[in-house]
């Protein structure tokens, strides 16, 4: 009478092998694809938020990898606010505290946030291209 239940043990294993070898052949492609691209070198220029016209500009930038949309608003050539309407990223979320900087500095020339420098420049390269619509 034990051999069926010895059967159907053997019949669970084999299929947690077969679902932990899917697995890891499907997490083995996804990290090969993500380790292998290559995100676009964005150059961010600073720009004279003083000569920037009172209003609130949108501004996107994308690397290839990480993508962000931003709304900056400028009064009496200062930035009052930088809003992240969106910000694809793999790890990044963190780098959204480089608008803080930004704010505080009045300046693009802020450090990137550690160990989120792609999301960092993509940030900041979408407050410039946000601030230039105003010039």
């Amino acid at each position: 009478m034990k051999e069926p239940n010895k059967a159907g043990r053997d019949n669970l294993r084999k299929v947690i092998l077969i679902i932990g070898i899917v697995l890891f052949v499907l997490f083995s492609i996804f990290a090969a694809i993500v380790l292998t691209q290559k995100p676009t070198d964005l150059q961010v220029s600073n720009v004279d938020i003083d000569t920037i016209n009172d209003g609130v500009y949108v501004g996107s930038a994308d690397n290839g990898l990480v993508r962000a949309t931003v709304s900056v608003e400028v009064n009496n050539g200062k930035v009052l606010s930088v809003t992240i309407l969106e910000h694809e990223q793999l790890l990044g979320k963190k780098a959204e505290k480089i608008t803080d900087s930004i704010i505080a500095q009045q300046s693009l020339e802020v450090d990137a946030v550690t160990s989120a420098t792609y999301s960092s420049d993509t940030i900041r390269k979408a407050i410039e291209n946000a601030l230039r619509q105003g010039e």
